[in-house]
């Protein structure tokens, strides 16, 4: 993951090849509060449709422009015909289409400590929150047992009851894991119980702005001594129809089931399963204990929309309030952003107000020949709802570290409700790399709105020189490298190695061993 480029600032296209981009700088750059020190990402874990079950193979992903979108699984929804007699007519009649994962049931309870009694009663949130922290931890570099007993925090974004519908309204068969096993503090809990750690431990519900708020609040909880790791993400599983019914009654969803941000056939969006999980830690800590810092957490903040033509309808002057309080907590001047992950849902009247709070923003005083670059990761994997801001994030991070962006995908068309010309912005059309000035770091932004009027805004920016991410490695492998793999079973380790070599033949054949 380490990129030994030095970094930027804002975008300004190197030549008139749109495939590379510098960005903008501006000495005079505010500072930054002293209330607000920098948190480092230290690790991530991500799972969405397309079986991206790493963040180097959702990268892989963006670059190739694939999209995961397809029909609901076979089975997902037979409980629901069998629970109502009216059931299934009205199923029959919703948008049968998303962004999916395989093997949803697949879980490996002993591995936890959980009975097979118990993890059937769980909520599939539960057991990917699990699965994703493990993950992220070890991403991290972090053995799971020395944080048994610390303050460490979790935060997790979750907008979905549809398993607790599932179990407890069919009383007669109410058992009694069905209680814990069903809510949504259940998520964080579990993984505060798992993990024996002793810090703040939340649900977040701000609907699909709900991760971000996670990550800001991980952030908090930081800056303001509560703990000094936070483990922060959201996750989203799609097991019941009920939603799909509604949202498509709402004009919401895309009568396709595929996501079309920015593009002038945007006619809504489609709903995506998965999840993302982040570490966070102070940054200083994480210089002085050698970790691998992927990214910085400069800034965040938290608004709402306030009263508006309804409660559903964007706001653009709080989605632009929301951007410049992170920048300002972030001591950032918004020309020192390359690029924006947007959120970009491909509803007719979403992107184009975001789109105006993002240019009036970032897009305002730039130079007609040097945009700032958006883009948005729904096309590819679906609108993730709670976990959305969170699997943005990921992206995000990805690009900062590598000094590349990925291309949008499925734009055919512009959205002519935006003039782009004076936009100040630019769609990433084709993979793009992201030169910079000497000695200024990379920086991006991420937006996460939810539907009931919660804003979201973060600010992250390059690893610091001195990290271990960005450290250089001077000589290349040039003989044998022993890469050590562990598994709490022996069984497991074949699974393990199966993985690393095939990490080796695909995402990772590039890497210089002796990094890692």
């Amino acid at each position: 993951m380490a990129n030994t480029s030095t970094s930027s600032n804002g975008a300004v296209p190197s030549s008139s090849n749109s495939s590379s981009f510098e960005v903008l700088s501006n000495p005079s750059s505010p500072s930054k509060s002293p209330a607000y020190e920098d948190v480092a990402i230290i690790g991530m874990a991500c799972r969405t449709a397309g079986d991206n079950t790493t963040p180097e193979k959702l990268w892989q992903f963006l670059l190739d422009k694939k999209d995961a979108s397809g029909e609901v699984p076979k089975k997902r929804w037979e409980p629901w015909y069998r629970r109502d007699v009216r059931n299934p007519k009205e199923i029959d009649k919703a948008i049968n289409r998303g962004y999916f994962i395989e093997n949803l049931e697949n879980f490996d309870a002993s591995f936890f400590g959980i009975s097979p009694k118990e993890a059937e009663q769980m909520d599939p949130h539960q057991r990917l929150g699990l699965e994703l922290s493990w993950e992220a931890l070890e991403n991290a570099g972090i053995d799971p047992k020395t944080l048994g007993g610390s303050d460490t925090a979790v935060y997790m974004g979750v907008d979905s009851d549809d398993y607790s519908r599932l179990l407890l309204e069919d009383i007669p068969n109410i058992e009694a894991w069905m209680g814990i096993g069903s809510t949504a503090h259940g998520i964080p809990n579990r993984i505060s119980y798992h993990f024996d750690l002793m810090g703040p431990s939340s649900a977040v519900d701000a609907a699909c702005a709900s991760s971000l708020v996670a990550v800001h609040m991980g952030r908090q909880a930081i800056a303001n001594g509560e703990s000094q790791v936070a483990i922060v993400g959201g996750v989203n599983v799609l097991c019941s129809p009920a939603l799909f019914v509604m949202l498509g009654k709402a004009g919401a969803l895309s009568p396709d089931g595929v996501c079309l941000s920015f593009d002038d056939d945007a006619h809504g969006y489609a709903r995506g399963e998965g999840g993302a999980v982040l570490v966070l830690k102070r940054l200083s800590d994480a210089l002085a204990d050698n970790d691998n810092v992927l990214a910085v957490l400069k800034g965040s903040a938290l608004a709402q929309d306030g009263k508006t033509n309804g409660i559903m309808a964007p706001n653009a002057k709080a989605q632009e309030l929301v951007a410049r309080q992170a920048l300002e907590r972030s001591g950032v001047d918004p020309l020192s952003v390359g690029y924006i992950e947007a959120h970009a849902t491909s509803t007719s009247l979403g992107d184009p107000t975001e789109v105006s709070a993002i240019s009036a923003v970032y897009g305002k005083g730039r130079p007609v020949d040097a945009p700032a670059h958006i883009g948005s990761i729904k096309p590819n994997v679906g609108h993730l709802e709670a976990a959305a801001g969170a699997i943005s994030l990921v992206k995000a991070v990805l690009a900062v570290n590598k000094g590349e962006l990925a291309p949008q995908t499925r734009l055919q068309k512009l959205n002519t409700r935006v003039d782009w010309e004076k936009s100040g912005l630019k769609v990433v059309r084709e993979r793009t790399k992201w030169t910079e000035p000497q000695g200024t770091p990379r920086r991006a932004a991420v937006c996460s709105y939810g539907y009931g009027g919660s804003v979201s805004h973060v600010v992250i920016e390059q690893a610091p020189a001195n990290s271990n991410s960005s450290a250089s490695i001077q000589e290349a492998a040039s003989e044998p490298v022993t890469l050590v793999i562990s598994a709490p079973q022996e069984k497991r380790l074949t699974s393990q190695a199966t993985a690393l070599a095939d990490w080796l033949e695909g995402a990772g054949k590039d890497e210089d061993l002796k990094g890692i």
